[in-house]
Parts: structure tokens; sequence; C-alpha cells
């Protein structure tokens, strides 16, 4: 079964509650058009015991009858949102609150399993207690076509190396590097050594450097793990004695996020590899706090922002009130000291209001135990039907 799902004209310069009603609508035209495509799935039609058994050619050359089940859907977080009435920005594997989405969970420790049998009896239920259990367990009220056909509605999301990895968490390693190479003034250093990492075997040689770079896609973003870490750890090398500290820090998080990345990718897994992958995410946990201030987000940086407007006002007042009696030199000194505290105030108030939870870096959390019950992702990554999504676009 291959289609192509209809996608509505996004328009945001209209008013919230008319956006509110067209996504409604949207969702509405959704389900309608999965309840008709996968009709065949349901069986209602025919009642007899035969009903949507067909007569398959099996690989030793046999024909036997099968009932085909739903066993897998791909696609990216929103659209799993979408599709399973979730709200925007959680797991769909488990019922993770959106607080603790950063937090290591180890592989014996998960959240609760999302339970979509109790999600359509409180949808069906439509009452306001019902209403305020859905929405404790982050699930909108709705018709969910899955829930009707044969499959296990929190199975059908698999893990995707393109969208979670490549795309997703790699990518938000690439902004928090280039943010700390910012931070510590060392982005032409930084920038110099990416540049120069030469095209051996089947790398691009590199013309542009991080920030010129728009936007990255999944097979620039995979060849990128190759060389990522060793860009770095030249980068960082010399620095004062306090620095290293941090700069140790930096590079064995990007180290452990790249070797977890390549574990991901084996064609092959044993209680060996699986016990090193989830070294690596706990190693990754450990270390991430270093790149912090990378996740600083609009709101924070507006109350940075903010507060760096008063204490410049409060700087002012204090000039005026106590004129300056010293020499040229200390008041150079006092100056500096003055731009040192504001950075610090503003680091501090950046931190407070960052955090890692986003529901990427907690989807890799469920890998290795999901790698255990359905295998090796090859099978299920979206790399291989992106360029083929994208013939059939151009080819209307």
């Amino acid at each position: 079964m291959v289609t192509l799902l209809p996608i509505l004209i996004k328009n945001r310069n209209i008013p919230q509650k008319q956006l509110d009603e067209q996504r409604h609508t949207n969702q509405e035209v959704l389900n309608e058009v999965l309840r008709r495509i996968l009709q065949p799935l349901t069986f209602k039609q025919n009642p007899s015991a035969e009903s949507g058994y067909y007569n398959v050619l099996c690989a030793d050359g046999n024909f036997r009858r099968c009932k085909p089940v739903l066993a897998a859907w791909l696609a990216d977080c929103p659209e799993y949102s979408d599709l399973h009435h979730l709200e925007r920005h959680v797991c769909f594997w488990c019922e993770c609150p959106k607080n603790e989405l950063g937090d290591y969970v180890p592989t014996d420790k998960q959240h609760p399993r999302g339970d979509h049998n109790l999600y359509q009896m409180l949808s069906d239920a439509n009452t306001k207690a019902a209403d305020a259990e859905l929405s404790s367990r982050q699930v909108h009220r709705g018709f969910n076509v899955f829930r009707h056909i044969p499959c296990i509605v929190s199975d059908l999301p698999k893990p995707d190396l393109l969208h979670t990895m490549q795309i997703g968490v790699l990518d938000h390693l690439q902004n928090w590097i280039f943010h700390f190479m910012k931070t510590n003034e060392w982005l032409d250093k930084y920038n110099t050594i990416w540049l120069s990492v030469p095209a051996y075997h089947d790398l691009t040689p590199k013309t542009k450097s991080y920030e010129e770079v728009s936007q990255w896609n999944g097979k620039e973003m995979k060849e990128m793990s190759r060389y990522l870490l060793g860009v770095v750890i030249q980068s960082l090398g010399g620095g004062s004695l306090a620095q290293h500290p941090i700069f140790n820090r930096a590079i064995e998080c990007t180290r452990a996020l790249l070797e977890f990345y390549i574990y991901a990718r084996y064609k092959s897994h044993d209680d060996t590899t699986l016990s090193y992958m989830e070294d690596a995410l706990c190693r990754f946990h450990t270390f991430k706090d270093v790149f912090l201030l990378g996740r600083a987000g609009k709101k924070a940086k507006a109350k940075a922002n903010a507060l760096r407007t008063e204490l410049v006002k409060n700087r002012k007042v204090d000039e005026e009130t106590n004129a300056q009696t010293g020499t040229l030199s200390k008041e150079r000194r006092e100056m500096n000291a003055w731009r040192d505290y504001i950075s610090h105030e503003i680091d501090v108030s950046k931190e407070l209001d960052a955090d890692f939870n986003f529901p990427k870096i907690h989807l890799i959390s469920h890998w290795v135990e999901r790698i255990r019950r359905y295998g090796a992702f090859q099978q299920y990554s979206a790399e291989k039907h992106e360029p083929a999504h994208k013939m059939n676009l151009k080819d209307g």
C-alpha cells in the first residue's frame, strides 16, 4: 500500500481561534482519509470467519491463508502526535511527563506504556472527568482509526535513524557545539579545522563553515558523524587550565552521543553491543549539562535580555550617584569586573530557564528495548523511502 496524504495549506496569519478550528478540521480530514485507505483491514463488511484472509505466496513457494496486520508506521514526531491524538512534544511510546523528557531513563525503569484501549474508552465516554484523565495522560479526545484495525497501536511507531538521530539529536548536538565554541571564543579555530577536513574516500570536501549552512540533510549529518569528534578534540586543544575540565566534558558528551549513534546503525546486535549502547547513552546524559546554555530558548533569552537591561540601568544610576574618583586604570578594572558580572548573571539566568526536555532526546532511551523486540533499525529507517518520496513529488 502506497499513498500520498493530502497536506492542507498552512496559514499562520489568522486569529488563534480560527487557527484552532482549522487544525481540528485538518485532523478530521486526515482521519477520514486514513479510514478509507485502511478500510480493507477493518474486515467489518463481511462477518464470516474467512473475512480478511487471503491466499499469500510465502518464501517457501507455498500458498497460505493469511490475514494482513498493520505492524509499523514510519513518521516524524509531529505526524505521530496528529495520527494518535497526542499532545505535541510528548513520547508516543510511554507516558513520560514533558518536564522529564531530558532525564536519563534506564531500560528497566521506563515510564508506563501508552494504553490506547484506555484512551479509546475515555474518548468514547465524552465526560469532563474522562477529558481530564486524557489531558493528564497528554492525549486529546477523538477518533483514532488505528484503534479499529488489527494492530498494536502503541507499537506502530518504529525507531527512525533519520528523523530521530540524523536530523534530530545530532542536529541539536551540532548547534550546541557551535554555541559552546562561540561562547568560549573558540569559533574561529573550530571553523578553520572544520574546513580542513579532507575529501577522503566518500567524504565531501568542505567549502562552507558550519554557520554558513542554513540546513543540514540526513546524508550530510550521517557523514558528519564520522569526523565531528576529531574536529571537536582538535578545536578544544590548548586553552587555560581552568578551561580544561569544561572542554573535556564537551568532548566526552560528543564522544558518547556519536558512539550511541554508531552502535544504533549496526545491522545485527547481541547483549554486548546493546550494553555498549546503554553505557554510551548514560555517559551522554552525564556530560550533557556542559551544553545547557545552548538549550536556552526564546523565552529564556528574552528573560536574560530583560535582566541585562535592568542591570545596565542600575549601573548607570550607580555611576550618577557615586562619581568616579579613581585613576583611569582603576576605572578600567571596575568596568571589566562589571562586564564579567553582567555576563555571569546572564549565563545563570539562561541556565535556570534552559532544559533538555524535547521528545527526540527521550525517544532514544527506548531504543535498546526496541532493538530487543524488533531487531536492528535498518529495516525501519526512513533513509530508504525518503529519496523515493522526493522522486514521487518531483514526478507529480
